[in-house]
């Protein structure tokens, strides 16, 4: 018995006197640690934020909270007992790598909101009753021991947001009973496992590097470009259209657009085009001409009111409707608007014919096409002639040979 009380207070003696050291290694601004003197016992007396253990009298509980409290924490590893130490919101920093190999009884460990630096503290592996552990807010980096982490069996809480750690976030194992997890605002890089796609995505987010669930980042598209670029190194003949050739003919494209709406803008403000104008006024102009046709509807057995066949400068093989619907014709395609054809006529002239589906009111379409077909640029198709009446309207177009954009950018 007496040897057993010798030896508590022997063994109380190594928390006195390494609390005490750590007391005058810091800085107390607000003389916080006051009740820590030589004349008291940190398990008898009240000393601030300790508690010990009543049957050994060893320091089980270290809680220093939002004291500002500034230097090295290095004295508190000879508190070999501690179940629980709490530093957070201070200005503690380590000259080394923080140590957690002599703290085998920890069970929860907040350091967050400090200065600590270096990389991952050494000995998370001997922790095996930790529950829970806050890095947070401090100046670590290097990788995450994520094999070790996983190996502790009772870990549910791991914080190591914003600080600097790299590296990927693989690990052999996943945590089965971990529910609080964050690695946000640090300089990760790789996939997310899959088996930690059940937390939020504030729990990765600021690693501009990090892909996958539940990011929106897709890690497949970051794959599939260094594969692009070797095909394109290993090819360097290759037939298509350069980067460069491909963006001067996207931006000679957007001038050319950004032209014609400016004109036909400036049109619409000069001439009011929107006006109530008549629409049986004879086109004999330097621009055009329109020619009287008359059609009759083979479904409804009426005759249709004449209507006019509008033709502008370029416009030739032809005179009236009837000389494009009895040429022959290719289909070139169908889309949103209608259904495009190449029609070769008798005198053997090729133009693009556009039946288009939608319709609006003639007097609007009409104000817009006269416009269109006065209009002569080189990047832009011309407008050649068109026919609007109630039941359908044809546009006609200047025939191009030398294919689409399309098969031009990509063969």
């Amino acid at each position: 018995m007496i040897y057993f009380l010798f030896f508590s207070l022997g063994q109380c003696s190594v928390d006195f006197n390494a609390l005490l050291s750590f007391k005058d290694s810091v800085f107390d601004p607000s003389n916080s640690l006051s009740s820590w003197v030589n004349s008291s016992n940190p398990c008898i007396d009240s000393w601030y934020g300790v508690t010990c253990n009543p049957s050994t009298h060893r320091v089980t509980r270290l809680v220093l909270e939002n004291l500002n409290l500034s230097g090295s924490t290095h004295s508190l590893h000879h508190l070999s007992y501690l179940r629980l130490l709490s530093l957070k919101n201070n200005r503690f920093f380590s000259s080394s790598a923080v140590n957690l190999s002599s703290w085998r009884y920890l069970r929860h460990l907040y350091l967050r909101q400090n200065l600590f630096s270096g990389t991952f503290p050494i000995g998370i592996s001997t922790l095996r009753r930790l529950h829970r552990l806050d890095l947070s807010h401090n100046n670590f980096h290097g990788e995450i021991p994520m094999t070790e982490l996983t190996q502790l069996p009772f870990l549910l809480t791991l914080r190591l947001e914003s600080n600097s750690f790299t590296g990927p976030l693989n690990s052999i194992a996943s945590f089965s009973s971990m529910y609080d997890f964050n690695v946000s605002e640090n300089k990760l890089s790789g996939e997310i496992p899959a088996w930690m796609s059940r937390f939020p995505v504030s729990s990765f987010e600021g690693n501009k590097d990090l892909c996958g669930q539940p990011l929106q980042s897709d890690c497949f598209n970051r794959t599939a470009l260094p594969a692009t670029i070797k095909k394109k190194i290993r090819h360097p003949q290759s037939k298509r259209l350069s980067n460069g050739v491909v963006l001067m003919i996207v931006a000679v494209d957007v001038v050319a657009v950004m032209a014609a709406l400016v004109t036909i803008t400036w049109c619409c403000y000069k001439y009011k085009c929107f006006s109530d104008g008549t629409q049986t006024e004879a086109m004999e102009t330097k621009s055009g001409s329109t020619t009287k046709l008359q059609r009759r509807s083979g479904s409804r057995g009426v005759e249709i009111e004449a209507e006019e066949l509008v033709m502008f400068e370029g416009c030739k093989g032809f005179r009236k409707v009837g000389d494009l619907l009895k040429s022959s014709a290719e289909l070139l395609g169908k889309g949103n608007v209608g259904t495009t054809y190449k029609v070769v006529t008798d005198g053997g002239d090729m133009v693009v014919v556009k039946r288009v589906r939608q319709r609006r009111r003639r007097r609007d379409v009409d104000g817009w096409l006269r416009i269109m077909g006065g209009l002569r640029h080189a990047n832009i198709v011309g407008l050649i002639a068109y026919y609007n009446s109630k039941d359908e309207l044809l546009l006609v177009y200047e025939f191009l040979s030398n294919g689409s954009l399309h098969s031009l950018l990509h063969g």
